[in-house]
């Protein structure tokens, strides 16, 4: 039997003891994460739409000042023949036919043409229905006229680079809609001329002859200052 101490070190049999560990609790899975405010995007896809919201709000405002709406300018494409409502179909009014889906100014081209020239009153009848509606064209032409200038000055070109010579030449295209906005003006003037004219020629002298008939005098004008 030896003697000397025994080292563990120098035994090949021994197997030091492992360190025991405590017992591990299981812990529940993380719960899923969600995009804020409910929505099924992530939070990038939000910030780019809150951006996109932003820029499309400051455009608007920058346009709402001016008096161009937002249209579409197409030249030489397909879409062009099908554009702007009925323009495809010649402005052809709906189907419909009825009192109520006239437009204002299909309303005053009715009165125009159905009135009866019967009396002195028709006659006045048919020159404040023409005055009226020479008004309505004057005004509408005239806004058009100005929402073309706006559109086409503003227009790039898809093919054909237009630079700055588009507002001339949109200058020079709205300039033939404001003659017809102007001639539109001269047809309400000219029956409030002709229901003028017609007073003077025709009003007037019945009116003084009945009088002479009937042993009355015309009353005459005499001018005065400050009298009520």
């Amino acid at each position: 039997m030896s003697t000397q101490p025994y080292n563990w070190q120098d035994d090949p049999d021994f197997a030091p003891p492992r360190p025991t560990q405590p017992p591990t609790t299981p812990t529940a899975p993380p719960p899923p994460r969600q995009a804020p405010n409910g929505s099924g995007g992530s939070g990038r896809a939000a910030r780019v739409a809150g951006a996109a919201g932003a820029a499309a709000g400051g455009f608007v405002g920058q346009m709402g000042s001016t008096f161009v709406p937002p249209i579409n300018v197409n030249i030489g494409g397909n879409g062009g023949g099908q554009g702007g409502g009925n323009g495809g179909q010649g402005g052809a009014a709906p189907a419909s036919g009825g009192a109520g889906d006239r437009h204002q100014g299909d309303r005053l081209i009715y009165q125009v043409e159905r009135i009866e020239i019967r009396s002195d009153k028709d006659i006045l009848a048919l020159a404040k229905s023409i005055n009226y509606l020479g008004r309505e064209l004057h005004l509408i032409l005239g806004m058009r006229a100005e929402e073309i200038n706006g559109v086409l000055s503003t227009y790039k070109g898809k093919w054909y680079t237009f630079g700055a010579s588009s507002r001339v030449k949109a200058r020079l295209v709205s300039a033939h809609l404001k003659v017809s906005a102007e001639a539109a003006k001269a047809l309400g003037v000219g029956a409030l001329k002709m229901a003028h004219a017609f007073n003077r020629h025709f009003v007037k002298p019945e009116q003084e002859a009945r009088q002479r008939r009937n042993g009355q005098k015309p009353g005459r004008r005499e001018f005065t200052i400050g009298d009520a």
